[in-house]
């Protein structure tokens, strides 16, 4: 009776003792990193493994354009997002606006594996210092439906063709301003004068019976394309990958020699609360597995030699990975001096 009585004690003490000792950590969320990025950048497919292996959670917002960007990520002086997926349009105006913070490059372990060209990229690095981070680029091309625009077209003219009358769009996006000055046969299409932009004004006034919808988001396009509101596109490369995938018949060209496009950097806001993070973040979206889930979720182009090797030669070749070739030749959105202009332009032929 006693030995049963003292064993009874032990087990209510021991139970009692279990109640009071501190559970054993869940695996916890150890941050919440906030973005604000262009469609597919957080894409769950690669965004999942990197929240697995850091506990970390990615919240993104989408932005329709480069202009939304910058003002949503300035909003509160930069503190509601610790990163930006910023094109170099942007990206001078957030180091200059005192948005973003210099890149400690000895933080990012896969820095060296960027594109040597890449790496101080005048879209990204400004009075000697990196300001962001190269990871994905692309030309803006000519997307239409296959089986309604024959023959292939060569050239940006097809957007003027009268057999498309109203079934045509482009990127609500006052760079898009750029790609007529190349139209017209301009050398530097971010530096126009006021008789250059008077030039632009009248072609993209032209083209406006063209164009059924301006389009801002890629998911948009995608579905001005599937409901056969559309038929040809001014575009990122993204829409034909959404297009494929959903077996719609749509192919997309480069009119060469007429190409603006984008070189995309993850730049940390000087406001940012989880510093440590968006380095993680920005190292994981360099290596081979980050690489290929952008390339793979996107279309676009990688910039590190480890997604070439991810991707494998062949695909490399086809995204102009291996020699870098493709973007020389594109007109990279940068940074334009009387930006302001161009929005009254642009505003000006929305209406």
């Amino acid at each position: 009776m006693g030995h049963r009585l003292v064993s009874a004690i032990l087990i209510s003490l021991l139970s009692l003792g279990t109640l009071l000792l501190p559970a054993a950590p869940a695996q916890a969320v150890n941050c919440m990193l906030t973005a604000i990025v262009w469609e597919g950048y957080t894409d769950p497919a690669f965004t999942d493994d990197f929240e697995a292996q850091t506990g970390c959670r990615i919240k993104a917002t989408y932005a329709g354009s480069s202009d939304e960007m910058f003002a949503k990520f300035r909003a509160g002086g930069g503190r509601n997002y610790d990163l930006i997926s910023a094109s170099g349009d942007i990206t001078e105006r957030l180091y200059r606006a005192g948005l973003v913070r210099s890149i400690e490059t000895e933080r990012l372990t896969n820095y060296d594996e960027v594109f040597s060209p890449f790496q101080g990229g005048k879209w990204n690095t400004f009075d000697g210092q990196p300001y962001g981070v190269t990871f994905a680029w692309g030309p803006n091309v000519l997307i239409y439906s296959t089986d309604a625009v024959s023959p292939e077209p060569d050239s940006w003219n097809v957007l003027f063709d009268p057999a498309y009358e109203g079934q045509v769009t482009i990127p609500d996006n006052p760079m898009t301003i750029a790609d007529a000055a190349l139209w017209l046969g301009k050398t530097d299409p971010y530096g126009l004068s006021e008789a250059d932009l008077a030039q632009v004004k009248e072609k993209l006034l032209e083209l406006r019976p063209q164009i059924r919808k301006f389009w801002t988001t890629a998911g948009e396009l995608a579905n001005l394309f599937q409901s056969g509101e559309v038929v040809v596109a001014h575009a990122w490369p993204i829409t034909e990958k959404q297009l494929t995938e959903a077996d719609f018949p749509a192919e997309s060209v480069s009119p060469p020699g007429k190409l603006t496009g984008w070189t995309d950097s993850w730049m940390i806001s000087q406001k940012a609360r989880n510093v440590d993070a968006a380095y993680q973040w920005i190292d994981f979206i360099l290596s081979g597995a980050g690489q290929k889930g952008v390339i793979e979720a996107t279309g676009y182009s990688g910039a590190t030699e480890l997604g070439t090797e991810a991707v494998g030669p062949e695909r490399a070749k086809e995204l102009f990975m291996d020699d870098l070739s493709l973007h020389s030749k594109i007109n990279m959105w940068q940074s334009v001096k009387n930006y302001d202009r161009w929005v009254e332009v642009w505003n000006e032929i929305r209406s």
